[in-house]
């Protein structure tokens, strides 16, 4: 009887010992965590938010359900905005970020005012690459093309990735396109197309474009004209990369710019004031989320690449995108407001 008694108590201190050790799980035991993505329900942004949801609790210490919100509006800015100044600071809300935001004070001066190296960045799914495409109808298969007729082209809204792009092929290789603002969302942006509305899309990211829209590529409804990323695609040969046809230092790098956000691909973020020892594990359960066979099967089917990036090479990225020479940032803002 007396040695059952000292068994309970020496469990019950190893139970007591264990919990009072691990402070981060003892506050989200029993917790809800909401991804908040800043897009439209079905569109990739809104697909990885989900399929991170549905993987990441059993990573994250005391596992706690997780559940997703969509909050749209200003090129994420609403979620961003509800993030970093709204939500409690305690690490049950995560931003699932349009890629371009971070971005935004670098070429926007009108840009909302967030402290992006305050941000707790806990990673990106992965980087990206996406493609310029025009209507099959359209006279353009070449960089010449682009210069000689003009393609109207859905840009979204102000700061987001495809305003961005827009301005910058135009000024840097010389690219006659009108973007034309107000569509929801890509998926919107398509139907457009569709519709004879508009005669081009410039930011189609490669796992949208196979996972969606292969089947109109391949009848040739619609046509790939330039292709942008970190590196060419090797899938695509033929396609020019739009950093190998600038001209000079000035215009690769400003290309550079406007493109940076693909580096750092599809980002999560924390709000400012986090306790640090969250921060540290939602780091953690994020990237072993990324790296669970299960989550990896569920990406393949649906044609989203995993290719994590740890939220502190985030944080350094973006600190050396800022750090770019002021002239190119100044003639960004320059051509981003149409002067």
């Amino acid at each position: 009887m007396r040695k059952t008694s000292c068994a309970v108590l020496l469990a019950s201190l190893i139970v007591a010992t264990t919990s009072a050790a691990d402070p981060v799980a003892d506050f989200y035991s029993g917790k809800m965590v909401t991804i908040v993505v800043g897009s439209e329900p079905g569109g990739t942004y809104d697909l990885y938010g989900r399929t991170l949801a549905r993987h990441i609790s059993k990573h994250i210490p005391g596992k706690p359900q997780t559940i997703v919100q969509n909050l749209t509006g200003a090129g994420s800015y609403l979620a961003a905005r509800r993030i970093y100044s709204v939500a409690p600071q305690d690490g049950t809300q995560i931003g699932a970020l349009g890629a371009a935001l971070p971005y935004q004070q670098l070429y926007d001066p009108a840009a909302p005012p967030l402290d992006i190296a305050r941000i707790n960045w806990i990673g990106s799914t992965s980087a990206y690459h996406m493609f310029m495409l025009v209507r099959g109808d359209m006279p353009v298969r070449t960089i010449e093309d682009l210069r000689k007729t003009e393609t109207v082209q859905a840009t979204i809204a102000p700061g987001q990735s495809n305003s961005l792009v827009v301005a910058a092929i135009r000024e840097a290789l010389g690219a006659r396109i009108k973007g034309i603002n107000g569509h929801k969302s890509m998926n919107d942006a398509m139907l457009a197309l569709q519709r004879g509305e508009i005669n081009g899309y410039p930011t189609m990211p490669e796992e949208a474009l196979r996972r969606a829209y292969g089947k109109q590529l391949a009848d040739g409804d619609i046509r790939l004209v330039l292709q942008f990323g970190p590196e060419p695609l090797k899938d695509y040969p033929d396609l020019p990369w739009a950093l190998a046809l600038a001209q000079n230092d000035d215009d690769r790098m400003l290309i550079e710019l406007a493109t940076g956000f693909l580096k750092t691909g599809y980002v999560y973020m924390m709000g400012p004031d986090v306790p640090k020892d969250r921060v540290t594990a939602m780091r953690k359960a994020f990237m072993d989320a990324l790296d669970d066979p299960e989550l990896r099967a569920e990406a393949k089917k649906q044609t989203l690449n995993i290719a994590p990036i740890e939220g502190e090479k985030i944080a350094q990225m973006l600190a050396q995108a800022y750090a770019l020479p002021q002239s190119v940032i100044d003639r960004m803002r320059r051509i981003f407001q149409g002067k």
